[in-house]
């Protein structure tokens, strides 16, 4: 990619985003597909008050972009978090993401809060991921799974994917250099189309359970 094509590109995605946000854009980076040779990512930040850090995707038709999903994801993340520590003897929450994968976004110009959004019914094409590593803590966790799990449908939210880990209580005291996949006793990998029509309470979670360590 030549000077006056990167030039190009820069100023196709700024033009984007003013056009679809109303801010400017400072690029930081243009990088091309190199199968493709047709697809550009325009990686910088939007001058919004937070500085938000966004890619935009330039495709032969279609140019979008994951402004909304960053704005929504670190909106979620402090609330998602708190749920996961109240529910949770947790050792690690891996991943937080709220997003509608390689879909257009149709919200434009001032974007909207999360649970405003959730409370009228979100595009149902967005998906809530959680990735979390837990402790076993004497049997609750399964308990703690499905509170989680109510309160991700009190919220609102329709598809959801939450991948949990759970540890050996043992791992706490174990030495510093242990393996801590050595303690790992079963991994969950739920996914809900929508979670609003799952009776929570009466749900068997043991279909989505994988036993790890006997």
């Amino acid at each position: 990619m030549d000077w006056s094509e990167e030039k190009k590109i820069k100023e196709k995605a700024i033009q984007y985003i003013k056009d679809t946000y109303n801010k400017d854009f400072k690029v930081s980076d243009v990088s091309k597909d190199r199968f493709t040779g047709q697809t550009y990512t325009v990686r910088g930040n939007v001058k919004d008050q937070k500085n938000t850090q966004v890619s935009v995707i330039m495709e032969p038709n279609e140019i979008r972009d994951t402004y909304v999903e960053t704005l929504w994801t670190e909106e979620l993340t402090p609330k998602i978090t708190s749920l996961v520590k109240k529910d949770f003897d947790v050792r690690r929450i891996e991943n937080i993401g709220f997003s509608d994968g390689t879909k257009k976004d149709k919200y434009t110009g001032k974007i909207p809060s999360v649970f405003e959004v959730l409370k009228n019914g979100v595009d149902p094409e967005y998906k809530l991921n959680v990735t979390l590593r837990v402790y076993e803590q004497n049997g609750q966790y399964e308990q703690g799974i499905k509170n989680f799990l109510k309160e991700l449908k009190r919220l609102n939210f329709n598809q959801v994917g939450v991948t949990i880990f759970v540890a050996d209580d043992e791992l706490k005291s174990a030495p510093k250099e242990a393996e801590a996949s050595q303690y790992t006793l079963y991994r969950y990998n739920i996914h809900f189309e929508d979670i609003q029509n799952i009776d929570i309470d009466h749900h068997d979670l043991n279909q989505y359970k994988t036993v790890i360590k006997e």
